[in-house]
């Protein structure tokens, strides 16, 4: 989960995951969107105000937005099926699948 974000190169990254797919095979990757509001929640938030992550776990220009996610996927012969959108609740500690991607994200992808 949330690797990404923290490789030097994700479209080889990308790549070598489809490579070790089999033709049908499936790919999933989760990492963290690139907007104002996952800032907020994933730096601030998670590093500084909740210390959920020791702070500068997250740098925020490695954020990856779902189109550039998507591009590098199909680049790589990946389809990508479905992107859902992760949320966590830090009063329950509940994390859920669910329609808002704006923090975090999973990508579904299939080996074309």
């Amino acid at each position: 989960m949330e690797l990404l974000e923290h490789v030097p190169d994700t479209a080889s990254t990308v790549s070598a995951c489809a490579d070790l797919a089999k033709p049908g095979g499936h790919v999933f990757f989760s990492t963290i969107n690139r907007n104002l509001k996952s800032y907020l929640f994933a730096v601030i938030g998670a590093e500084y105000l909740l210390r959920l992550l020791p702070r500068g776990t997250h740098s925020y220009a490695r954020f990856i937005k779902p189109s550039e996610l998507g591009v590098r996927c199909r680049q790589a012969g990946l389809d990508v099926s479905q992107v859902i959108g992760m949320t966590y609740n830090p009063l329950t500690r509940v994390y859920a699948l669910g329609p808002d991607t704006d923090v975090n994200y999973i990508m579904h992808c299939v080996r074309a």
